[in-house]
């Protein structure tokens, strides 16, 4: 005979809205025992717009393209059928999900900030923290210059602050966001130069090296990986 905390269980876990990467489930958001509650939550759910949005991961030591959602999902029972849309084609596509005891029943795009390592932070940085907190800090009195060092975007000024990409496209990426910004909002006291010329490297090398102490190893680098 079943214990009511065991009916409980089963009941509590009808319902699940969770965040996906590539279609598999990486955390539950919420938990519900009635649609109800559960299509309420869902509908509160705004797609996010990131500054800079996470495009690729690694896995297995591959960089691969990522794409995150959130799905409303309802315990699989015989006669349910997934989420059906269309895509730029006009092709009917059935929404599924990498486990077969959940069907689908609502879907929205989700977007994930992107995380640097910079020098001198204590933790990573999304790309608008360090426009907000770097890029953008005390414009008046010190002036900043942008370049790309391989994969890497660097802010000198003052002071001076390297930051991380995956690969030369994604440094490449960030310093375009970020000028863009610069340029659309008429910013002031931020000049970008592009990236560095190869007979010009080692001098930023050993600018980076003695300002930051990072290693010339890690400053050869043209990927993190």
């Amino acid at each position: 005979m079943q214990s009511n905390d065991d009916v409980n269980l089963f009941i509590i876990n009808m319902y699940e809205i969770v965040l996906t990467e590539n279609r598999v489930k990486i955390k539950v958001l919420h938990v519900y025992s009635r649609e109800h509650d559960a299509m309420y939550r869902f509908n509160k759910i705004k797609t996010t717009k990131s500054f800079m949005p996470k495009k690729t991961v690694y896995k297995d030591k591959k960089l691969i393209d990522v794409k995150y959602e959130v799905l409303l999902l309802k315990k699989f029972e015989e006669t349910d059928k997934n989420m059906v849309i269309k895509d730029d084609y006009g092709r009917v596509i059935n929404i599924k999900i990498d486990d077969g005891d959940w069907t689908v029943m609502g879907k929205l795009d989700y977007d994930i900030d992107e995380q640097f390592n910079v020098t001198g932070a204590n933790r990573k940085l999304n790309a608008k923290e360090i426009l907000d907190n770097i890029l953008l800090n005390n414009t008046h009195d010190d002036l900043k210059q942008v370049v790309i060092l391989n994969n890497k975007v660097v802010i000198e000024g003052l002071n001076i602050f390297m930051v991380t990409c995956k690969n030369v496209q994604e440094s490449t990426r960030l310093y375009n966001i970020l000028r863009v910004y610069c340029h659309d909002n008429s910013i002031i006291g931020v000049v970008f130069f592009g990236t560095v010329p190869k007979e010009n490297k080692k001098v930023w090398y050993k600018k980076i090296h003695d300002r930051t102490g990072t290693s010339y190893n890690r400053l050869y680098r043209t990927s993190s990986r």
